[in-house]
């Protein structure tokens, strides 16, 4: 049987280039043949603001989507067993790889989208997202097990969302640990391979109705959109199994967005707290757990984030 190897090490350093709190990119990827096990990487866990490591699973979630998308593109096939250890709490995945048939201009389009895909702190066009587009991204998320509930301009519900945004930055600005755990992983050094750079923290907003995340370590003021569409990703659970559903569930959202060149940022302040976690679920009456907060629009394309090596 051929060896798989140069296809599988293209599939994982596209799977790296992956979204993740903080771009702390908190996973590790063994390979043994043409199998690939996925772990959850604890050195790179935000201890204070993500104790229980769901969105550290989330950003391995992204990972595993990449590398479905990324596989197909070789003609390959990924089988997947999602936590196969129920034991052991850092194993995410293990993905088998064999060859495929020709991958679908859909799929194309997906692995495509890996590589132009980026988070956005800059101002967007201060308009909602096009018809043809919401529909893509609600079927996006719902492909993968989860929902998007869309908050538009004119959904009641919004200033609600956004007072609780700012209200959780808030009391993580008073809490010291939080605060230092923030600086360590923003405002990096720009020679370093993770971290936020403060050249892509993007400015303070203006105004305290935008609905963007503020960083202490941000630069410069500017004025926000008002009228971005914003999108919470949803799920019916809410364990470790549920937490990288979500994060595939995300990355496809997210290609599928810059298929049609919308960009997104995060505002996750607000799922880190218990209690505003808890009121936002109510706010938009969630049918479940609500495992992601962005806003989505259209804007010129901004830069990547450095990136982490991975094997050859």
């Amino acid at each position: 049987m051929r060896t798989l190897d140069p296809q599988i090490g293209r599939v994982l350093r596209a799977a790296a280039a992956a979204p993740s709190i903080a771009n702390t990119q908190p996973w590790q990827a063994t390979r043994a043949r043409d199998t690939v096990t996925l772990r959850a990487d604890p050195a790179r866990q935000l201890q204070h603001t993500d104790p229980r490591g769901r969105e550290m699973l989330i950003s391995c979630g992204a990972f595993l989507l990449n590398a479905r998308v990324a596989a197909r593109q070789e003609r390959l096939v990924a089988t997947v067993r999602i936590l196969p250890d129920p034991d052991d709490e850092l194993l995410v995945a293990e993905l088998t790889f064999e060859p495929g048939p020709a991958p679908t201009p859909y799929e194309l389009d997906l692995a495509t989208a890996i590589g132009r895909r980026t988070t956005s702190r800059l101002p967007f066009e201060d308009q909602p997202l096009f018809t043809d587009a919401v529909i893509a991204l609600h079927a996006a998320a719902e492909s993968e097990g989860a929902t998007l509930r869309l908050v538009q301009h004119s959904d009641p519900a919004r200033e609600v969302v956004i007072d609780l945004v700012r209200h959780a930055e808030a009391l993580a600005a008073e809490d010291p640990a939080a605060t230092a755990e923030e600086a360590a992983w923003t405002a990096v050094d720009p020679s370093r391979d993770d971290g936020i750079p403060r050249s892509l923290l993007g400015p303070v907003p203006t105004d305290a109705g935008a609905p963007v995340r503020r960083f202490a370590a941000a630069a410069g003021a500017a004025r926000f959109e008002r009228r971005s569409t914003m999108g919470v990703l949803v799920t019916p659970g809410d364990d470790a199994a549920a937490w990288i559903t979500a994060g595939q569930a995300l990355e496809h959202v997210l290609l599928v967005a810059t298929t049609y060149l919308v960009h997104a940022s995060f505002a996750t302040t607000v799922l880190e707290n218990p209690t505003t976690r808890h009121d936002l679920r109510r706010a938009l009456r969630l049918q479940g757990a609500p495992q992601m907060v962005m806003r989505l629009g259209y804007q010129a394309l901004p830069q990547h984030t450095p990136r982490r090596p991975v094997g050859p």
